[in-house]
């Protein structure tokens, strides 16, 4: 039994000793009572007056004062006169807590102990600080001390660090036991993907080109060769430059860059295969650079490629694994998810290697931060799951410094579950939510994230980081579903009359996913309505009504007044959504007329509004056919060559509404039917197709794109070419490649050939690996 277990025999016999008295306590600290003691005597001191609006005063010395229960912190040598053994050593951040029968004590270990215990016992009187900016400190005008049981609260995780907005803020953060930002930044000298900054790409590549990973092709400057000796010795004489500069730090990340581009040369091959993958090549890497350096915690990642756990080696006593789940579903608890078995084998795997184990867990939706994300029902479970295979150190990754769908509940419940895994759930929850939200409103919020949950686990069971509204609009994310979660709210608009009060602002906020995801889904729900356009006779455009174009105006100014200011991890802004979203409105939407019979039947719809003294109608025809030479990646669209005639053209969000090939050139015909006849063909005047470029994701715009037109569907004339230079370019964009002829043409076939550059570029990261083209909407006017 641990010595200070020994504490909770004599407590009892402390406890009984003093009387509860009616003036506000006093807080008795040792006559040399340290730092921690002394600022966590002034924190509870501050509270106390505030709740008691008295003064509380901070005491110290060997005696207690007779008219007031004392509040012991820390060590003191009257807890000994008393007959209480206090423990020679408590875990750091661990806190023995009691109170009741007109004295307190709250003793902590280390630095933090004693001040997290003094918010615990805060938190018993009744104070909350839901969020920076939401606190609540009850008034207590005959106060007595609370009644606690002797308890004594040890960290399940010792390193806990959240990465939401409010654990930003030094007083929450501490308040809910947190790693604080200013300590990591004392703490960490490097974080994460450190191999640029230990042996730079600037620097040495040029000369050195045998340092960086060979692909199997050429050498790329995206990772390190680790089997290389030289490599080690810059990295270790690098590393040991920057530790003098910062001889503080404790932990020094070396760990691959965030790409997948490691190396295959024969002797980096031969050592994954020797230890059954790359982790055990890079652990014999690291190790070597943590023995240089005994007296630091050297960390390296177990991430994507290094993530399953090596054969015939151990992490040295002072590395910490850090083990990302980057790929995992978040849909389903980790260990109750058939599609993240090998997660939890390599939780397992590693667990057995090391006991510095970390864990980097994602728990919001990077890609779309205010797309609605049911995830709740996940949290505590895999908290459980990291504690069960002795995780040390737990990094919960949120959407950092920027806001996202129900970012202050997800980070009061985090910070709640990650210093205990095993606290009651349902009491965080209703906690938060009557304390944060209120009686009248907590009802409606828990209804809409129940039936959100409860979809996502009747349809689809699959929820990933990387996604948007588009992503469930077949599943959980239905027409039909997203009118019910708005009929949820519309409960709670009843109750509100006002809208000025703190409730109307916080139901507005909670809605602000919903309104996100129908301003989404205007990009595949059939809102737009066809018209004529009065520019080119006898043709149609699409258009929305200006409700529509007001909602989207409307967007950036709704997003400001709850303080979204960036709406995914790459700080895409509501401003920058708005406009994009504008521009959808008025080419987002094609109408093809090249796919329709000649006499197309005009059919009224009543369900189509009237545009100034535009007809309602609607042109129905034979839809035409598109062929492929190559077959496209079945990954985006199911490679379904019919999204290129969809009448919807993709936006710079590869993974929505484009045709993906890797490796290959495109090549697509698109032909009227043999049943036409010659004389019934229609006549064109316009081809254009488009592509996308997102070089961060292997995908580049095509070196050489080819438009044909052909009368019979056998010889084919070309009509445009045009060459594309491939350049280093970080945005994100869409290329449209038209062309115009000058008098019309019966046309039975178009045919487009776009030359894929087959491998990423020498300059990029993963030069050498197969890089993307993706197409989308072939338009034939």
């Amino acid at each position: 039994m641990p010595r200070f277990l020994f504490l909770f025999i004599f407590l009892p016999t402390f406890f009984s000793v003093f009387s509860q008295k009616n003036l506000p306590p006093a807080i008795i600290l040792a006559k040399n009572a340290a730092e921690p003691e002394q600022r966590a005597a002034k924190i509870l001191q501050f509270y106390l007056k505030k709740i008691t609006a008295a003064d509380v005063p901070i005491l110290s010395g060997s005696r207690t004062p007779n008219d007031r229960a004392p509040i012991f912190l820390g060590k003191n040598d009257l807890l000994e006169k008393w007959g209480i053994q206090v423990p020679l050593v408590m875990p750091a951040d661990a806190f023995l807590i009691k109170s009741g029968a007109g004295s307190a004590v709250i003793f902590g270990g280390g630095e933090m102990g004693t001040e997290y215990g003094v918010y615990t016992f805060l938190e018993k009187l009744g104070c909350r600080k839901f969020t920076p900016r939401d606190s609540f400190i009850p008034e207590i005008k005959d106060f007595r001390l609370p009644e606690i049981l002797q308890k004594l609260e040890i960290p399940a995780f010792p390193y806990r660090e959240l990465h939401y907005q409010n654990a930003f803020d030094e007083s929450w953060a501490r308040w809910h036991k947190l790693k604080t930002n200013p300590k990591k930044e004392e703490e960490w000298g490097l974080f994460v993907h450190t191999f640029e900054k230990l042996c730079p790409p600037a620097e040495y590549f040029a000369e050195h080109p045998e340092f960086f990973s060979w692909n199997g092709k050429q050498r790329s400057a995206g990772q390190l060769c680790l089997s290389n000796d030289t490599v080690r010795q810059i990295v270790i004489e690098n590393l040991g430059k920057k530790i003098l500069e910062n001889p503080r730090a404790k932990y020094w990340s070396v760990s691959q860059n965030d790409n997948f581009d490691f190396c295959h040369c024969p002797r980096c091959a031969a050592s994954d295969k020797k230890h059954g993958s790359p982790a055990g090549t890079l652990l014999e890497f690291v190790n070597a650079v943590a023995a240089a350096f005994p007296e630091k915690i050297i960390s390296t990642l177990a991430y994507q490629y290094t993530r399953e756990a090596p054969v015939g080696i151990r992490p040295a006593a002072n590395v910490s694994v850090c083990l990302c789940s980057i790929e995992c579903n978040r849909g389903l608890p980790l260990a109750d998810d058939p599609t993240s078995a090998g997660f939890v084998r390599d939780v397992e795997n590693w667990s057995k290697l090391t006991e510095n184990l970390m864990i980097w867990d994602y728990v919001v939706q990077f890609r779309d931060y205010l797309s609605p994300f049911p995830n709740w029902h996940t949290l505590q479970p895999n908290l459980q799951f990291f504690q069960k295979n002795y995780a040390k150190m737990v990094f919960e990754q949120g959407s950092g410094r920027s806001r996202s769908e129900f970012s202050d509940m997800r980070a009061y419940i985090l910070a709640k579950l990650m210093w205990n895994p095993s606290a009651n759930m349902d009491s965080i929850l209703t906690d938060f939510g009557r304390g944060f939200y209120g009686k009248r409103l907590q009802p409606i919020i828990w209804d809409y994230i129940d039936s959100l949950t409860v979809r996502l686990l009747e349809t689809d069971k699959t929820l990933q980081i990387y996604g948007t509204p588009l992503v469930p609009a077949k599943s959980w994310m239905t027409e039909k579903d997203v009118n019910a979660y708005f009929s949820i709210f519309e409960r709670g608009v009843m109750l509100v009359t006002d809208d000025s009060t703190r409730e109307a602002e916080q139901l507005s906020e909670a809605m602000l996913p919903m309104v996100h995801t129908l301003l989404e889904q205007f990009k595949i729900r059939d809102w737009g309505y066809p018209q004529r356009d009065p520019a080119r006779s006898g043709k149609f455009r699409y258009e929305y009504l200006p409700a529509h174009h007001n909602m989207v105006n409307g967007w950036p100014e709704l997003c400001q007044k709850f303080g979204y200011e960036t709406m995914n991890e790459n700080n895409y802004t509501p401003e920058k959504y708005a406009e994009d979203m504008q521009k959808y409105f008025a080419e987002g939407r094609v109408w093809h007329s090249f796919l329709l019979v000649p006499d197309g039947q005009q059919i009224l719809r009543q369900d189509w509004p009237t545009v100034g003294s535009q007809t309602k109608t609607e042109v129905t025809g034979q839809k035409i056919s598109v062929s492929l030479e190559n077959p496209p990646s079945k990954i985006y669209e199911n490679g379904n060559p019919e999204i290129l005639l969809d009448s919807r053209r993709g936006t710079t969000d590869y993974r929505w509404n484009w045709l993906g090939f890797q490796g290959n050139d495109l090549v697509a015909t698109v032909r009227q039917p043999d049943s036409l006849k010659n004389e019934n063909l229609p006549e064109v005047s316009f081809v254009s197709v488009q592509f996308l470029q997102d070089q961060a994701s292997w995908v580049f715009f095509p070196e050489k794109v080819i438009l044909e037109i052909s009368e019979d569907g056998q010889k084919f004339q070309k009509i445009r070419e045009e060459r594309i230079q491939i350049v280093p370019d970080g945005e994100k964009k869409v290329r449209r490649i038209t062309a115009k002829f000058s008098s019309t043409k019966k046309i039975r076939a178009v045919r487009l050939t776009a030359v894929n550059q087959k491998t990423c570029p020498s300059w990029h990261t993963c030069n050498g690996n197969p890089c993307w083209i993706f197409v989308d909407e072939i338009v034939v006017d």
